[in-house]
């Protein structure tokens, strides 16, 4: 009697770890496919939400949008995305600004500015780096112990790729030591990119304007002083841009004529003139220097800066240092 309850109870613990066995398999095939749904249910607020401000990365003029950083693609995704977890809140509406409200809405319990969405992976689920690039990158943690601190090469290029993918006639390159042309082991340069520059081939790929930013030191010391140069192939322009006012190293210089030479040798030929700030100085300190250079490629490249105001007005290190507050985010 015994033997039999016992081998009993032992039958109905066996179903029951076959029961749960086949939930946990449905479970994680349902998982597999990214279709994680919610039991929890987000309410929506009766009164408008309002976002804080962030600073978006720049964007080509036809996905510019007044209400978010985000383009029409980004927030199309992101409604999909929200309705595979959410299908008792889906958003069906196709109007960009709607969904963005509506998001805004479901997760103001959670967040208050739009950057913090891509934080919120139970909402979404997994998202690419496209949609953080919706954004100007995040200022280095250095820059809350000291607001001016001097910028890396990375923090030069986080801003600087972000315009090249915006504008797809621009080309950037650097930030590159100034013995950029020096052969190292195997014959390779210190910068192939401007050492084998070849203003054929970026006129065959759609460039018409290239912006260089170098440092002053050689590629085996730590770095001194950013310095940049603005290249407009379709206006036949070279300019070079020290904030401190001095004159173009031999280095680039030498550059210069290389690009000129090249410039001579197409059909037709564009006849490069060269031109720079010295003697003007605008930078009295020492920090901004970074900050400089990217101003400089940045307000050319959108057609809001010329040569000549670079040599006829002063750019202060004080109005420089504002723009850290624009070509990055404190916080994401």
């Amino acid at each position: 009697m015994t033997f039999k309850t016992y081998k009993h109870k032992n039958k109905n613990k066996n179903n029951k770890t076959k029961k749960t066995k086949r939930f946990f398999l449905k479970k994680s095939r349902s998982q597999e496919k990214g279709k994680k749904i919610h039991n929890h249910t987000h309410k929506l607020k009766t009164s408008p939400v309002e976002l804080n401000k962030v600073n978006c990365s720049p964007k080509d003029k036809n996905e510019m949008k007044q209400f978010t950083c985000y383009t029409d693609k980004s927030l199309f995704k992101l409604r999909d995305k929200w309705n595979i977890r959410h299908p008792y809140e889906k958003i069906t509406t196709n109007d960009s600004k709607e969904i963005h409200k509506l998001l805004a809405n479901y997760l103001s319990d959670l967040c208050n500015k739009e950057s913090c969405w891509l934080k919120q992976k139970h909402e979404f689920g997994k998202l690419d780096e496209d949609f953080k690039d919706s954004f100007a990158p995040e200022s280095p943690y250095e820059w809350k112990k000291n607001p001016n601190e001097w910028l890396s090469s990375i923090d030069i290029i986080k801003v600087m790729k972000q315009y090249e993918k915006a504008y797809k006639c621009f080309d950037f390159i650097g930030p590159s030591p100034i013995d950029f042309d020096k052969k190292q082991l195997y014959g390779e340069c210190v910068w192939e990119e401007l050492c084998n520059f070849n203003l054929k081939q970026q006129i065959k790929e759609g460039k018409t304007k290239v912006g260089i930013v170098f440092n002053t030191d050689p590629h085996n010391k730590p770095g001194e002083h950013w310095i940049s140069m603005f290249i407009n192939i379709k206006k036949g322009n070279i300019f070079f841009f020290d904030s401190v006012g001095r004159k173009a190293p031999p280095e680039i210089m030498k550059f210069v004529e290389r690009i000129q030479m090249q410039g001579k040798q197409l059909n037709p030929k564009i006849n490069f003139t060269y031109d720079e700030n010295h003697p003007v100085e605008h930078q009295y300190g020492n920090t901004e220097c970074g900050v400089y250079s990217i101003f400089f490629i940045v307000h050319m490249l959108e057609d809001k800066l010329t040569e000549h105001y670079l040599k006829t007005h002063i750019l202060k290190d004080k109005y420089m240092a504002k723009f850290r507050k624009i070509y990055f985010n404190d916080q994401l």
